[in-house]
């Protein structure tokens, strides 16, 4: 009596403690998730009669632990659930073969369901126990029942655990718990393995002379399945059970695990419960610890992503200033000797033409000595503008120095190099600029030709620069 009432002082002791946290179904939805539930129908699911767990004698109404757990879902998501009746757990499983229901809200990973099928997190759990008859020693491993006849449900979790993992063990088939306890009782088969709750609630009626021999190493976590369309909803179904508090947890156990038992023949049945109760109360704690800590976590990466996205648009921007010329926005003397080695290297080996434009600003110095550097800054400001408006998007453009420019113009024939240097001209000759009125430019030009480098192609440039500057400025010179 001392030792039964200790393990009722323990199994009290853990049902009743109390979290200083308030129940809470806020939950953090994704913009598709919350897309999703706007638009989600009603869920179809289906259970047995599977007391205490599944209630459903009043049909069309659905209770018992986890029709609490469904309501807890519904009123913190909006979705509405829909029971239908079955008979059997086939008639359960060939429903959700068959799309005529969309959830089964108590499965095992170890479940046989013949379909493809999305599990969700886990949200309760109960040991397998072993039931024989009141006059049979204690069980201490499962493999003790080798060579005798045992009861499971038939496509029940205990039937697939015993069927994959004992061979030697016959088992017997039975329509449901009741039935199985019926035929121990009559000396029909030796031993039933079931589900702790459902069998210690279903001794109560039909198994006075029974009593839990021992258990199995297997322990029934409780999920939900659904179809694999149902992605997002099993990803809600886990955040809403990440937020369900212990002291929720214990209200719903404590709401429908009513045991009576004997003391005297059902001891190791409280020792079981009570060691139900301390996994359920390690469980739900450390499902809690993860999630705060998942929230957390999450924190920190979205932290290190906008470090990451800040350090990656600075990186840009000094990578950019590297090879930019500060006044003009054009790429530097560096940058362009980077491209200009480019091209000469894939003309050399692919045979491709290309060529360069040396442009000059004519009298620049005298637009600087009578009008001031800070004129002279915009004049150059705006003739970059006017060379960018007025190339093509494959022709590269910098700053060479001072106020000289060079244009790199790829896969290009002569003809097409000297319209272009013309063109600018034209453009430059009859713009309006603000102070100054009027400027022109006088350019250089030349094709590659084989074996050139930047040097041969540059001094062919500088000459062509030169016989326009000499002829008159305001001239576009091919070389």
């Amino acid at each position: 009596m001392r030792k039964a009432a200790l393990i009722h002082a323990v199994l009290i002791f853990f049902f009743s403690f109390h979290f200083f946290t308030e129940i809470s179904f806020s939950l953090d939805l994704s913009p598709e998730e919350k897309i999703w539930l706007e638009g989600i129908s009603p869920l179809r699911f289906s259970e047995v009669d599977w007391q205490p767990l599944s209630y459903t004698s009043d049909y069309p109404v659905y209770k018992g632990l986890i029709a609490d757990y469904l309501d807890i879902i519904s009123s913190s998501t909006g979705i509405r659930m829909e029971f239908i009746l079955s008979e059997t757990w086939q008639e359960v499983l060939d429903k959700f073969q068959n799309r005529e229901i969309d959830l089964i809200p108590a499965l095992a990973l170890e479940d046989d369901v013949k379909t493809d099928v999305l599990f969700t997190d886990s949200y309760i759990s109960f040991p397998l126990v072993i039931v024989t008859r009141s006059d049979r020693e204690f069980i201490a491993y499962t493999h003790e029942l080798k060579g005798e006849k045992v009861g499971v449900g038939k496509g029940y979790t205990s039937h697939n655990f015993m069927k994959n993992n004992y061979p030697a063990i016959e088992l017997v088939t039975t329509a449901n718990v009741p039935e199985g306890l019926h035929l121990l009782r009559r000396g029909k088969i030796d031993a039933f393995v079931g589900h702790l709750a459902v069998v210690m609630y279903a001794m109560r009626k039909y198994g006075p002379d029974l009593r839990i021999a021992g258990k199995t190493e297997y322990v029934f976590e409780h999920r939900m399945g659904l179809p694999p369309e149902h992605a997002h909803t099993v990803a809600i179904f886990n955040k809403v059970f990440k937020e369900i508090s212990p002291e929720e947890h214990n209200r719903i156990y404590n709401k429908w695990i009513r045991i009576k038992m004997d003391r005297t023949d059902n001891s190791l049945a409280w020792k079981v419960l009570a060691a139900t109760s301390f996994l359920i109360f390690i469980i739900i704690c450390w499902n809690r610890k993860l999630s705060t800590e998942k929230k957390q976590f999450q924190q920190l990466l979205c932290d290190l992503n906008r470090l990451k996205t800040e350090l990656e648009e600075k990186n840009h921007a000094l990578n950019r200033l590297a090879v930019t010329d500060q006044l003009t926005g054009l790429y530097n003397r560096l940058k362009l000797d980077q491209s200009f080695q480019y091209e000469v290297d894939r003309s050399e080996k692919y045979g491709h033409s290309f060529g360069i434009i040396l442009m000059d600003i004519d009298y620049f110095k005298e637009i600087n000595d009578t009008y001031g550097h800070q004129t002279g800054d915009r004049i150059l400001v705006i003739l970059s503008d006017l060379i960018l408006a007025n190339t093509r998007k494959t022709d590269i453009i910098g700053r060479w120095g001072g106020e000289e420019f060079l244009i790199i113009c790829p896969e290009i024939d002569e003809a097409g190099i000297k319209m272009l240097a013309e063109k600018l001209q034209g453009v430059i000759a009859s713009f309006v600029f603000p102070e100054i009125q009027r400027t022109t430019a006088s350019f250089g030009v030349t094709l590659y030709r084989k074996n050139d480098d930047i040097p041969s192609l540059m001094k062919r440039a500088d000459e062509a620069l030169y016989t326009a500057k000499k002829s008159g400025r305001n001239k576009a010179i091919l070389n």
